[in-house]
């Protein structure tokens, strides 16, 4: 979807000015705002008479408009649009954010029992700077690199197969066995697929090990096919290879008085957050063009957003895998402040993955230590 069909104009340096004042003052009090206020807000040293003719040209090319009978003016869409692109110039490369708030959100993410578990701790946290809902989704787990399978025998015929990648995602599958097969066998199993597939990034890991079954003995070899596929099952799932998951927390901020103007604005939202396939869609649309990227509006490709916007941006994982991170609010937010929240966690969760994954950064990579029991499902 597209904002409105209104030709747009060149904004010279006046009107940009106005136009700017109008988005800060009702972003920070929500209430239409009239000449004398845009001529307080941005110092421009004119008549409110010609302040007014201004903010006339801007509701005409659809920036501003004025609701109901009001005498003052609310951004639209599109001036909301030109307001962030108009912010890119100015905010500089480090997140906007207090030393304060940045311990908060090392305590926030300290301690994570898993990536899952960090993830969450993550929602809640871009939740708990911008009063919006936060969104995260996990790192691609075909594009990571397979740590470690581990198989854990429970009866003769079911063996656990858990597979660990160096993002810290772990998945499991159960594997049902025709012929029985013992505990030391289990064992064998699993150091000769360890040889044949740690290190290998997801998409290759099955076929290594499908690989192992035709030279293995007769005993081994179900188990291996057994093994190969589950860890295809875990990368071949619509929903993982598109992300391997989408965490969403805060939505009770949603709620909070002068967030949406209509009831059913906030009871739209709510039921499209609960479609999370379509919700990590969103996100991930957000960054196609930029990054941190910013939807507003009808820019969402959802008319049950249209009341909402979205700031994201992207975090780096181990094996060049990258999942993304945003809030979603009203179009009403300090777009500002909320970049530079979202910059903040970001940047917050990688020194976080890569303490759990063993490394000591993107900038200075170590060889990953295999911790089967700091990870959980």
């Amino acid at each position: 979807m597209n904002p409105d069909p209104v030709p747009s104009i060149e904004l010279d340096e006046r009107k940009s000015a106005v136009l700017l004042a109008v988005v800060r003052a009702y972003v920070r009090d929500g209430e239409p705002v009239g000449s004398r206020r845009v001529v307080e807000e941005a110092g421009l040293g004119v008549s409110a008479a010609t302040v007014r003719n201004e903010m006339a040209a801007l509701e005409d090319a659809g920036y501003i408009t004025h609701p109901h009978t009001s005498a003052g003016r609310i951004p639209t869409d599109r001036g909301y649009r030109y307001f962030v692109d108009a912010l890119r110039g100015q905010v500089s490369a480090d997140p906007d954010v207090t030393a304060e708030q940045v311990a908060l959100l090392d305590d926030l993410l300290s301690g994570a029992a898993d990536l899952e578990d960090l993830l969450r701790r993550a929602t809640g946290a871009l939740s708990r700077l911008t009063r919006f809902a936060g969104l995260v989704a996990a790192p691609r787990l075909d594009r990571s690199r397979l740590k470690h399978i581990e198989l854990v025998g429970l009866s003769p015929v079911t063996v656990l197969a858990v597979a660990i990648h160096d993002t810290g995602r772990v998945t499991k599958r159960m594997i049902e066995l025709v012929d029985p097969i013992g505990d030391v066998d289990v064992q064998r199993a699993r150091h000769a697929i360890n040889g044949a597939a740690a290190g290998l990034r997801g998409l290759e890991a099955p076929d290594a090990i499908s690989g192992l079954s035709a030279g293995a003995p007769s005993e081994l070899a179900e188990l291996i096919d057994g093994v190969a596929e589950a860890v295809r099952a875990g990368i071949d799932d619509p929903d993982v290879r598109s992300s391997a998951g989408l965490f969403v927390g805060g939505t009770a901020a949603l709620a909070d008085a002068g967030q949406f103007a209509r009831l059913e604005e906030v009871k739209r939202v709510y039921e499209t957050l609960e479609e999370q396939v379509v919700v990590l869609q969103v996100l991930q649309d957000a960054l196609r063009d930029a990054d941190p990227g910013v939807r507003i509006g009808a820019e969402l490709p959802l008319r049950e957003l249209e009341a909402c916007a979205i700031v994201a941006t992207s975090y780096d994982a181990p094996s060049d895998s990258a999942g993304q991170i945003g809030v979603l609010g009203p179009s009403r937010m300090d777009y500002a402040a909320t970049l530079g929240a979202v910059r903040a966690v970001a940047e917050t969760l990688e020194r976080a993955i890569a303490g759990m994954t063993g490394r000591q950064g993107p900038s200075a990579p170590s060889t990953p230590t295999i911790d089967g029991n700091a990870h959980r499902a």
